[in-house]
């Protein structure tokens, strides 16, 4: 008998209400448990693979200790909000995973409480993450932006040599920049590939340069070059060109071009989800309706703004995965289900990224690309859920 073999069970049996309360809490426990453990791997994880790169970069081009530091602790929020997802579909598992293969879950429905009721603490944990990483990814992520891009401009801005090194080829979204010996503030030589907003290509060459400061906060650096020869390329290519040559040529560096979306101006990684609403309502006023699901711009914005959700509520939907997935873990379920959630974890990963790639690149629907991966966690799991209900 049940009574037999658990002590206080005939107890438990006759209090209900009072045992629902302990078994709820107990299991909720273990899930919190396990997501902080995992919690801590992904962190590291991410840590390294972000943060510590970036430093040993920026380390090496002489940058103060204090400065690296400071970067560090502003790329924090976005360290954490990405580590709570995927910490909460391996703990799950792994918490599941035990639960099921030491008979604990067995015990309970002998004690006549069922799935569903132990699916409850799972929902509530799950949810509970979400929430928490939503005002994470909402709040501090934005603050930590804003005080990141503006260190590594100052950075950038007094240091020269941190973004433009002597004697090599820097390249940015829009530009090749191939730079001679740089002393202080002045360059021997420079040549300079790219194209103007027209698409015409150019290139720019000149005995020497200066790297200026600029008053606009979208301009990293300005190069001040004397006696310039520029080669101006123009569209559709016919083999004319047309050559200029300057006594005096500023050359702006922009943020965003150096840095992508870390621009001088406020990005939508850096507002809040309400203010990037507000904004998002204002471009979308100021597009016609007939070119609004073609404007790149404004797809790449809608995709930030439905990202804000999406990555946070990953946390639920990986909840619901892992414990239909945990539910079959016969021996061996902390072991099983590491590897299977750190499986999932890089195919969510790949969805997520990929999806980013494709709505900046090929201008796919932002929001599509952006809840697509929450989407095959939650059928994945539905479907799962319907196996195991037919056997």
């Amino acid at each position: 008998m049940p009574g037999a073999v658990f002590p206080g069970v005939g107890w438990l049996m006759g209090n209900k209400i009072f045992g629902s309360r302990i078994l709820f809490t107990y299991v909720a426990k273990e899930m919190l448990l396990y997501f902080f453990v995992l919690f801590l791997f992904f962190f590291f994880i991410f840590f390294i693979n972000q943060i510590l790169l970036m430093a040993e970069d920026v380390l090496s081009k002489h940058v103060p200790l204090r400065d690296v530091a400071l970067l560090i602790v502003y790329s924090l929020p976005s360290i954490v909000a990405t580590s709570a997802p995927f910490a909460a579909l391996v703990g799950t598992l792994m918490a599941t995973g035990r639960l099921v293969s030491d008979r604990e879950f067995l015990a309970a429905e002998t004690l006549g409480f069922s799935v569903r009721f132990l699916f409850l603490p799972v929902l509530a944990t799950g949810l509970l993450i979400s929430v928490v990483s939503f005002l994470v990814n909402d709040i501090f992520l934005p603050l930590g932006s804003i005080r990141f891009n503006r260190l590594r401009r100052e950075i950038a801005a007094s240091s020269p040599s941190v973004e433009l090194e002597s004697n090599s080829i820097k390249k940015n979204q829009n530009a090749v920049i191939v730079s001679g010996n740089i002393s202080g503030n002045r360059m021997d030589e420079i040549l300079i590939l790219d194209a103007d907003a027209s698409g015409e290509r150019r290139i720019i060459a000149a005995p020497g340069a200066v790297i200026a400061d600029a008053a606009d906060p979208a301009v990293l650096m300005t190069l001040r070059m004397d006696d310039a020869s520029v080669f101006i390329f123009p569209e559709p290519r016919t083999g004319d060109y047309d050559w200029i040559q300057a006594a005096s040529l500023s050359y702006h560096l922009l943020f965003r071009n150096l840095f992508g979306t870390n621009s001088g101006t406020v990005t939508p990684r850096e507002m809040s989800s309400r203010d990037l609403y507000r904004e998002l309502q204002v471009k979308e006023a100021a597009v016609p309706a007939a070119e609004r699901e073609t404007d790149r711009t404004l797809n790449m914005w809608r995709m930030e703004f439905h990202k804000k959700f999406s990555v946070p509520l990953g946390a639920l939907f990986f909840s619901l995965l892992a414990f239909v997935l945990g539910l079959g873990a016969k021996t061996n379920g902390q072991a099983v289900g590491f590897v299977a959630g750190l499986l999932i974890a890089v195919l969510y990963w790949v969805l997520l990224v990929g999806g980013q790639t494709l709505c900046l690149r090929l201008s796919l629907d932002g929001m599509l690309t952006m809840w697509v991966p929450n989407a095959a966690v939650l059928l994945a799991a539905l479907a799962v859920a319907t196996v195991r209900i037919v056997k």
